[in-house]
C-alpha cells in the first residue's frame, strides 16, 4: 500500500509539473505573439513615414517639373515677343516729313520742313501750279523781299531773255516764274554764295540755281512779269 501511495504521489507531482510546463509554454507563446504584433505594428508605423517621404519627394519633383515647364513656356513667349527693337521702331515711328506733307499744306509747313521734304523727295513739285498763296513773298510791285536769310529780287525775261541759259523744259508757270521740267523755279546767285545746281526754298517756292552774276547773299528769281 505504501508503494501505491508513493507511485500515486509521484504521478500527481509529475502531472503538476507537466501542467506548470504547459502554462509556461503557453505564456511564452502568448508573449511571442504579442511581441510579433508589436513588431509588425512598429514596422507599419516605421513604414508610414517612408511612404509620406516618398510622396513628398514626388510632389517636390512634380513642382520642379511644373516650374521648369512654366519657365520654358515663359522663355518661349519672350522669344516670340522679342522682336527686333530697331524694326519695331521703324514700323511704329512715323516719318515726320511724310506726316507733315500729308497733314499740312505747303504754306503751313516751316522752312525746315520744306527743305527736309524737298531733300527727301517727299515734296511734290508743281510743274506750273502755285506753290503758295501767301502774300508774304516777292511780288512785281514789291521788287525786293528778305526771306530765309537771303535777299530776293527778280529779273524779267522780257528784258533779259536769257537765251544762253540751259534750262531743260523751260516754261512760264501760273505765278509768272520761269521753271524747269521738274517744276523748280529758275534763279541766279553769286557763285561763291550758291553754286549752279543748288536747290533752295524761296518765298515763291522750291528753286534751283541756273545763273550767276548776283551780289553775294542775293537770289535773283527769273520771271515773266
Amino acid at each position: 500500500m505504501k508503494i501505491k501511495h508513493k507511485i500515486g504521489f509521484i504521478a500527481l507531482i509529475t502531472l503538476v509539473d507537466i501542467f506548470v510546463i504547459v502554462l509556461v509554454v503557453m505564456n511564452n507563446d502568448k508573449t511571442n505573439i504579442q511581441n510579433d504584433v508589436k513588431t509588425k505594428t512598429s514596422a507599419h508605423i516605421l513604414e508610414a513615414p517612408k511612404k509620406e517621404v516618398t510622396e513628398s519627394v514626388e510632389l517636390a519633383d512634380a513642382d520642379q517639373v511644373e516650374e521648369s515647364t512654366n519657365e520654358e513656356t515663359s522663355n518661349e513667349v519672350i522669344k516670340e515677343n522679342d522682336n527686333n527693337p530697331v524694326e519695331d521702331n521703324k514700323e511704329n515711328i512715323n516719318n515726320p516729313v511724310e506726316e507733315n506733307i500729308n497733314n499740312k499744306s505747303y504754306d503751313d509747313m516751316t522752312i525746315e520742313e520744306k527743305e527736309a521734304a524737298l531733300n527727301d523727295g517727299t515734296l511734290v513739285l508743281e510743274y506750273s501750279g502755285l506753290y503758295t498763296n501767301t502774300s508774304d513773298k516777292l511780288t512785281k510791285s514789291r521788287g525786293v523781299y528778305n526771306f530765309n536769310g537771303h535777299k530776293e529780287t527778280y529779273y524779267d525775261e522780257k528784258t533779259l531773255p536769257g537765251t544762253g541759259l540751259v534750262i531743260p523744259g523751260r516754261h512760264v508757270a501760273e505765278d509768272g516764274t520761269i521753271r524747269d521740267q521738274d517744276g523748280y523755279i529758275c534763279v541766279a546767285a553769286n557763285q561763291a554764295y550758291m553754286a549752279k545746281g543748288t536747290i533752295l526754298i524761296t518765298s515763291l517756292g522750291p528753286a534751283k540755281v541756273y545763273d550767276t552774276g548776283c551780289a553775294y547773299g542775293t537770289i535773283d528769281i527769273y520771271v515773266n512779269w
